[in-house]
């Protein structure tokens, strides 16, 4: 199974849909996390960590590619914006991170390491790009919580 995924990977699809803006950025943003260390399972509330997330993706420079979804407090009434939360909504069971509320992130997705899993799985920006998202919004989230790690 692994390496029909692995193959999957390489033959990647274009990214259009919303959704798979969505899992895009779920995807790359779990494995960025794992690449800074986060070792613990995701037990934030909305209201925790969506303010934190909303300031560091507005920051990020590859936030504006057309393979991510557009994100804002509160999305909007006609679809073509999200809230933060929906990034999560979108980990399947076929995510190497699905059970990121209960288990510790997964640090070998698919059998590789965070960064090449970054490279081979995660669309719109480098590794280093996506591993600069997920440590600005650790350091955002240490503010609240300095014993994150």
């Amino acid at each position: 199974m692994q390496d029909a995924l692995v193959s999957a990977a390489r033959h990647r699809v274009q990214i259009v849909t919303k959704t798979q803006k969505l899992r895009n950025l779920a995807e790359g943003f779990m494995a960025a996390l794992v690449e800074c260390g986060f070792q613990r399972p995701w037990r934030w509330a909305h209201h925790e960590w969506e303010g934190a997330f909303n300031r560091v993706w507005s920051q990020w420079g590859p936030h504006k590619s057309e393979v991510f979804p557009r994100l804002a407090a509160g999305g909007s009434a006609d679809g073509r914006t999200s809230e933060a939360r929906a990034i999560l909504w979108e980990l399947k069971r076929t995510s190497p991170f699905a059970e990121f509320k209960t288990e510790r992130l997964a640090h070998t997705p698919f059998g590789m390491t965070a960064r090449e899993y970054l490279t081979e799985w995660c669309e719109g920006a480098a590794a280093d790009e996506w591993v600069e998202l997920a440590g600005a919004f650790l350091v955002e989230m240490e503010k609240r919580t300095p014993t994150l790690r």
